[in-house]
């Protein structure tokens, strides 16, 4: 691994000096401010009383932290604080003065009671960025509906694609909805730093899962218009190539690629059949992909005949994409990750654990996790003291119920 001693090894933080105040829960949010601590911001996670953000309680979890937590709240501080009391209203209004980005995810009606929008922060702090994530964006009849990963997926037609072509829809199995709605919000409070650093002007930006999952499905809308036809779940399969797809050897699967005639004709010489290629039923993808069922048959009855790793190695001789399709233990031990080397070993209650960071490298050099996951209301007294708290005012504070220190 690589050694965790040295900022030689890390690129600059381009974020260091930026103070993000974190209210953000769950998986779209703190994964978006995880990106951002990478960058190097210092972040500030608003927690609440007394149990904390709710993806600590995930299974599978470790002395009170999920995999989940551990995996998106790197390199954050935690502040455990009741932000409806008035006096905990009093510091968070402290820190947004202090603050330079602000990050939510809360639901709209949540956002106005809670006085929390952007009106109410540039007021505080004029020049301030406002970020936040929705399910369904800030306008429309389910804009202030709840929102899950997998609920948004059904909305946006994801999930209609998604799955055995014989079976039943399914979701795709990472949050695609909440990671890559993070990257969009990280991208875009990237945007307005520029703006700031510019003009020395604040900005509001946003993003919302059911936008992104309109956006990941892009292909599809496009090719709807174009046909007039529903898309149906294809499995493994590619509705516009053929064959693409698991296909099953001797000992599991395997996945083949085929884009072009290309690749087909190196496929039907790598399995001894270089006559498909000049079969009318295959000889170009059109062709192949009217008549996927029956090519697929063939090919499944020969690559069934000898193991995943014989028909890898024949494969990739002939240059035709192809993969052994591997479980994490496989991932973790291929010998392109460990030449990638894209983890940092991060002690997670005296547990030693592998976490990846953002995978961005800046001439050559990736960007530095700078602590683990906090333990809840970790860092309180230590915020607070920053304000200007005493420490009998901490402990007033302590005993009112307005903070919870670490355990």
């Amino acid at each position: 691994m690589k050694d965790s001693h040295s900022d030689n090894n890390y690129t600059e933080k381009i974020l260091n000096g930026y103070t993000v105040l974190d209210f953000t829960t769950n998986i779209s949010g703190p994964s978006a401010t995880a990106i951002l601590g990478d960058l190097g911001a210092d972040i500030i996670k608003i927690e609440k009383i007394p149990k904390g953000d709710d993806s600590r309680s995930m299974e599978p979890s470790f002395n009170k932290k999920s995999a989940y937590f551990i995996a998106i709240n790197r390199s954050k501080k935690s502040l455990t604080i009741n932000i409806k009391d008035p006096k905990g209203r009093k510091i968070i209004e402290k820190l947004i003065e202090k603050s330079d980005i602000v990050v939510e995810n809360f639901r709209k009606d949540t956002v106005k009671s809670l006085k929390l929008d952007y009106k109410n922060m540039k007021n505080i702090n004029e020049r301030i960025i406002y970020a936040s994530i929705r399910s369904y964006g800030d306008i429309g009849p389910l804009s202030n509906n709840p929102g899950y990963d997998a609920i948004i997926q059904a909305e946006t037609g994801i999930m209609s694609i998604n799955g055995n072509k014989n079976g039943k829809p399914a979701r795709v199995g990472v949050s695609v909805l909440d990671v890559g709605s993070a990257m969009w919000l990280a991208m875009a409070v990237l945007t307005a730093v520029i703006k700031k650093e510019r003009t020395g002007k604040g900005s509001e930006v946003s993003t919302s899962l059911y936008e992104t999952g309109l956006y990941w499905m892009n292909y599809y809308i496009e090719a709807f218009q174009l046909t007039g036809k529903i898309p149906r779940r294809y499995g493994s399969e590619h509705m516009s190539f053929a064959p693409y797809g698991a296909f099953q050897a001797s000992d599991g699967y395997i996945i083949i690629g085929i884009s072009n005639d290309n690749l087909f004709s190196r496929l039907t010489e790598a399995i001894k059949m270089p006559e498909l290629a000049y079969n009318p039923l295959y000889k170009t993808n059109k062709e192949r992909v009217k008549n996927r069922k029956k090519l697929n048959s063939l090919l499944t009855s020969i690559l069934i005949k000898n193991t995943k790793e014989y028909w890898k190695k024949i494969l990739s001789e002939k240059l035709v994409p192809c993969a052994v399709i591997k479980d994490i233990n496989d991932v973790l031990e291929a010998e392109q990750t460990k030449a990638l080397n894209p983890f940092q070993l991060i002690m997670e209650n005296g547990r030693e654990m592998k976490v990846q960071p953002v995978p961005i490298a800046v001439n050559g050099k990736h960007f530095k996790i700078n602590k683990p996951s906090p333990e809840l209301g970790e860092d309180t007294v230590d915020i607070l003291s920053i304000l200007g708290y005493s420490e009998s005012d901490i402990m007033e504070l302590e005993s009112s119920g307005i903070i919870k220190k670490a355990m």
